[in-house]
């Protein structure tokens, strides 16, 4: 009987092995398939078209780069469930991506914590005043320093309104890990923007 337990145990834990590995193969097809598509982009007719243009929902609109939690995840349109199965996604009611680096804005980016979907903000919580990160568009690449982490209730949506004259980022998380009954904030103001070279294809 104690062995027939024990085997039991045993399936069980290698059938979540087995899951857990397939939805890390699966979210791994699901960003490179992201990531093809965003880099299609730099065939668009001008910068402007690529920095003005309307993403749908689910379209991959930039990349988000944090060195200090070693994070690399594309960012998509739209904060919904499906979205967040594979990257962090852009909440459509803060501020457009072509608004990054513009007084007045704030672009407000949501991603998980679970370990089912991957990594994306599970270490959010060790980002500290000062630290850095990025934002790659099809053009440019944005560089924000964070000025303000924070814990706050799920009503207080106000954190991702604009502040006059400045130009934010706000990072969004559950808090604690696991658990829906606290937001984890981090705040982001611009620094500055570079321009992207262009690769030269040689016929």
């Amino acid at each position: 009987m104690k062995r027939k337990i024990g085997n039991l145990f045993l399936l069980a834990g290698l059938a979540l092995l087995l899951f857990v590995a397939y939805t890390k193969i699966k979210i791994y097809y699901e960003q490179q398939k992201l990531m093809k598509e965003f880099e299609s982009l730099d065939f668009a007719a001008s910068e402007e078209d690529l920095e003005n243009r309307t993403f749908k929902d689910g379209e991959m609109i930039g990349q988000l780069y944090i060195p200090k939690i070693d994070l690399t995840t594309p960012i998509v349109e739209g904060a919904s469930d499906e979205n967040m199965k594979s990257a962090v996604t852009h909440m459509t009611n803060s501020s457009p991506v072509s608004k990054l680096g513009d007084k007045n804005s704030n672009f407000a980016i949501a991603g998980h914590r679970t370990a089912t979907f991957g990594k994306f903000f599970n270490r959010l919580d060790e980002m500290e005043k000062g630290d850095e990160f990025y934002i790659e568009t099809p053009t440019k690449k944005y560089t924000f320093t964070v000025i303000q982490t924070q814990i706050i209730k799920p009503t207080q949506v106000e954190v991702i309104l604009p502040v006059k004259d400045k130009a934010l980022v706000t990072l969004i998380t559950c808090h604690p890990i696991y658990s829906n009954k606290y937001r984890l904030i981090v705040t982001g103001e611009f620094k500055e923007v570079t321009k992207k070279k262009k690769e030269v294809t040689k016929n």
